[in-house]
């Protein structure tokens, strides 16, 4: 079987590999003019700069781990690291583990009673489809549902969790088949941010050196049944004709291209809504306090479009060169960005409300990520369904909007589609 993958991203190059390793012949286009899209790793005055996804969760023995090791992709863990929330005009220590958070001032004491009983709650069976927020609530109390979640997520999802269906983050629904999530993370065992050597660009740069057929400046533009059952595929000129096409793509370019062939389909992922954000990387003499640090998110009643910021050169120590410390501010995203958060001086402003002691940059670069996150909304699920079910034989799409939002949850979600 032939197989045609038009999107050059970390989705489309795992499947292709995938397909390969079963003895297939696959093709991927790309219409960038290198592979990756958003997950690219880009120089920057004596070290580099993160675009998409700053790590990946990795855990022995899982589909991330057989990936890397498969396609000899060397890692590295910085550890645990620490990590806040601002609340109440203040950072505050996130506990490395849940049940350290007993002992947080980020929740009330009746709160983390309330938590305390999750493993006695009734699991709940899939369908309706439960939001985000709803689901926390239900599980683990209105406190964690309405004090912590909220940053957590804005954090991820640059979006309210009041708006978000729980399969914006997979794993809940997971662990709560087992019978609590409690029991459902005991079992899964903990996973470490792991950050692949030379930046998180290297693995689809690696998994393209691995694949046989890869054209990056190709562009599809028209997508077409065939009488015999097989695909053609117009763009940039060129003509391919294939047993199945898999559409790689963000919900709303694939919705372009299925336009005629598959129009259920189609409308469907244009239904689907993205969130932009602008990112903010900075480089600053360092400081103790964020020496071992993975960064802080804001409570977003706070943050007024400021939603965080990350410590990449603690992450990763090539990113910034010795003794300078690099940060990476989100802003925006479906909070909205106010007027003094347009410019450089906005965003430090609002850095140093947090960290009174940090200086002013040595280094600053700004870059918008236009459409980059999928904002599953609650309806997420029958819009998938819908997309799915309206593909006709031969045609198939994959995306983060449909296996969920992490590095992880796309590598084990094409793992068990190959």
């Amino acid at each position: 079987m032939s197989t045609l993958i038009l999107g050059g991203g970390v989705t489309g190059l795992a499947a292709a590999w995938h397909l390969q390793q079963r003895g297939q012949a696959v093709e991927v286009w790309e219409a960038g003019s290198s592979v990756g899209g958003w997950m690219k790793t880009l120089p920057w005055e004596g070290g580099h700069f993160e675009t998409g996804p700053q790590g990946v969760l990795w855990q022995k023995g899982t589909a991330v781990d057989r990936l890397f090791s498969a396609i000899d992709l060397p890692f590295k863990s910085p550890g645990t690291g620490a990590r806040w929330v601002g609340k109440g005009g203040r950072l505050i220590p996130v506990p490395a583990s849940p049940p350290s958070l007993m002992f947080s001032s980020l929740m009330t004491l009746g709160a983390k009673l309330r938590m305390m009983a999750e493993p006695f709650i009734p699991v709940r069976g899939a369908e309706p489809e439960e939001g985000l927020s709803a689901f926390i609530e239900r599980r683990l109390g209105r406190g964690v549902a309405t004090e912590l979640l909220p940053a957590m997520v804005a954090g991820v999802l640059a979006a309210p969790a009041d708006i978000l269906s729980v399969d914006a983050i997979p794993k809940l629904r997971q662990w709560e088949a087992t019978g609590s999530l409690v029991n459902g993370i005991r079992k899964s065992g903990v996973s470490h941010m792991v950050v692949p050597e030379g930046g998180m660009g290297a693995l689809p740069i690696q998994l393209a050196a691995r694949l046989a057929d890869v054209r990056t400046g190709l562009r599809a533009e028209a997508l077409e049944a065939m009488p015999d059952g097989r695909w053609r595929v117009r763009g940039g000129g060129e003509v391919r004709e294939a047993d199945r096409v898999v559409l790689a793509l963000p919900a709303f370019e694939a919705a372009l291209l299925l336009g005629s062939a598959a129009p259920q389909s189609a409308a469907a992922l244009g239904a689907i809504p993205y969130t932009s954000v602008d990112l903010w990387h900075s480089r600053h003499a360092a400081l103790p306090q964020l020496k071992d640090s993975f960064g802080f998110l804001i409570h977003p009643p706070e943050g007024r479009g400021y939603l965080g910021s990350l410590v990449p050169s603690w992450m990763d120590p090539q990113s910034a060169p010795d003794g300078l410390m690099q940060l990476r501010s989100f802003i925006g995203g479906a909070f909205g960005k106010p007027a003094d958060l347009e410019t450089w001086e906005g965003v430090q402003a609002r850095l140093q409300h947090w960290i009174p002691t940090l200086a002013a940059p040595l280094a600053v670069r700004h870059e918008r990520a236009e459409r980059a996150i999928p904002r599953p909304e609650l309806g997420h699920r029958a819009r998938v369904q819908a997309a799915l079910a309206g593909l006709p034989a031969g045609l198939d799409w994959l995306s983060n909007a449909r296996f969920g939002p992490g590095v992880r949850d796309i590598l084990e979600g094409l793992e068990s589609w190959a």
